[in-house]
């Protein structure tokens, strides 16, 4: 795992993996997968996605199995109310938060330890029509911000906002169900990710931070952590 940049050493941590994988490591990493795992992959009639979905889920654990310490087959997961996924049981040396983001041939992971945390990745589409998407899920001012830029600067600018804003809502449990509406996030370039306001629990503008990971070029990433 990488550590993220500008957080404390030995804290918080990402992984970027492929899912197209050799069948050998396909034949490994499915080994370690639960009998409800293999269900919902069987469920996937595209498949590509059950692939990817299944790999993933083999990556996941034997990811996790380094960091808490225990075998990858024996993982237990728990969803939240809104689909957030947690570890069963706590590690040794206490809670270990994770949160899984997957896009095109890729699945990002990130790891952190005494804390919560959120990730999106998404593949870049140059031909995206993002501009209906801005109107409904960005706030005003993510939305002013955004089209004062020229053209050419638009569209990186709106996945920057858009997988910031995505983590955020991942780390905190609820996706969109919440409205995306009703918090600001930075979008200008140059400008640190952040969370700058957010009208309905101001107090997470102070308790979250957010960073872009560096990913493969035609991605874009973001991560949000909160410590406990």
């Amino acid at each position: 795992m990488i550590p993220v940049p500008g957080e404390e050493a030995n804290r918080v941590f990402f992984e970027l993996a492929p899912l197209d994988r050799p069948e050998a490591e396909r034949e490994r990493l499915l080994a370690h997968l639960s009998p409800d795992e293999l269900l919902r992959g069987d469920r996937l009639l595209d498949p590509v996605k059950r692939e990817r979905f299944l790999v993933g889920r083999g990556i996941l654990r034997e990811l996790l199995e380094g960091g808490i310490g225990e075998e990858a087959r024996e993982i237990g997961f728990l969803s939240g109310e809104h689909g957030k996924p947690s570890l069963q049981r706590d590690a040794a040396n206490g809670r270990v938060g994770f949160n899984t983001s997957h896009s095109g041939s890729y699945l990002l992971i990130g790891v952190v330890f005494g804390g919560e945390v959120g990730v999106d990745l998404e593949e870049m589409r140059s031909d995206l029509d993002f501009a209906p998407m801005a109107r409904r899920y960005f706030s005003p001012r993510e939305q002013q911000e955004l089209f004062s830029l020229p053209y050419q600067e638009q569209l990186p600018a709106f996945y920057r906002c858009w997988t910031r804003k995505e983590a955020y809502l991942k780390g905190i449990g609820t996706g969109f169900s919440q409205p995306s509406t009703c918090f600001d996030v930075s979008l200008l370039p140059g400008e640190n990710p952040a969370l700058l306001a957010h009208r309905i629990t101001p107090e997470d503008a102070d308790r979250w931070r957010l960073h872009d990971l560096p990913v493969q070029p035609g991605y874009c990433a973001a991560i949000a952590i909160r410590n406990h």
